[in-house]
């Protein structure tokens, strides 16, 4: 309808114009959203990568914690194993990553690797973690195990020391900011460290003891 320039008695009031987006100015607004994303994008993604990390490894230090605890608590030995159905040990998995459980532990395995024995009891399951590349050197690769005396012990009996690194092969993080190292002294102390210069890969930790 053309709009009128003046108006009769009991006319309709003169039409408005229209206003709105024009095309450019609707480019100019889907370019700063695409500048904006670009920009919030990688900060999303470091900041999951971190959590990760973040999460993996508190929940780490919490199974070496509370499996100490118990041991001195309860007065036998209690261990923790990689597991990735939740109900016996894990010797063939490449890491912790595929969860773990903590168990009440008085009959040693013969062959040197922890097992539930016919009779103990899992106490505590973590399942398997998203994100996270978790390997340990030595004996903790596979497992670590606390003695009554709250001694961080092999299955054989002697001192056990060593290193749970978990990484994130996230490229949102850089070397220095990917890993927490998870040291386990034989004292049974745990403590959780913060290495740098580590590749993408996350290789294991070093064989030396913390």
């Amino acid at each position: 309808m053309r709009c009128s320039s003046f108006q009769l008695p009991l006319q309709r009031p003169p039409c408005r114009a229209q206003s709105g987006l024009t095309l450019i100015e609707l480019m100019v607004a889907v370019s700063l959203l695409v500048i904006l994303a670009t920009l919030a994008v990688p900060s999303f993604q470091r900041q999951i990568a971190a959590a990760n990390v973040t999460n993996a490894s508190n929940e780490l230090l919490a199974a070496a914690s509370r499996a100490r605890t118990e041991a001195i608590r309860i007065g036998q030995r209690v261990t923790v194993c990689k597991s990735s159905d939740g109900n016996q040990c894990d010797t063939t998995s490449s890491g912790w990553q595929v969860g773990w459980i903590t168990f009440v532990d008085p009959v040693r395995s013969a062959t040197g690797s922890a097992s539930v024995d016919t009779g103990e009891t899992i106490t505590y399951k973590v399942s398997a973690l998203t994100g996270v590349s978790i390997l340990g050197n030595g004996d903790m690769s596979n497992y670590f195990s606390y003695a009554a005396d709250g001694q961080a012990k092999t299955m054989n009996g002697a001192f056990l020391t060593g290193t749970i690194r978990i990484c994130s092969p996230s490229s949102a993080l850089d070397d220095d900011h990917r890993a927490r190292d998870l040291c386990i002294s034989k004292s049974g102390r745990a403590v959780l460290t913060t290495p740098t210069g580590i590749a993408a890969s996350c290789p294991a930790p070093s064989s030396s003891g913390c």
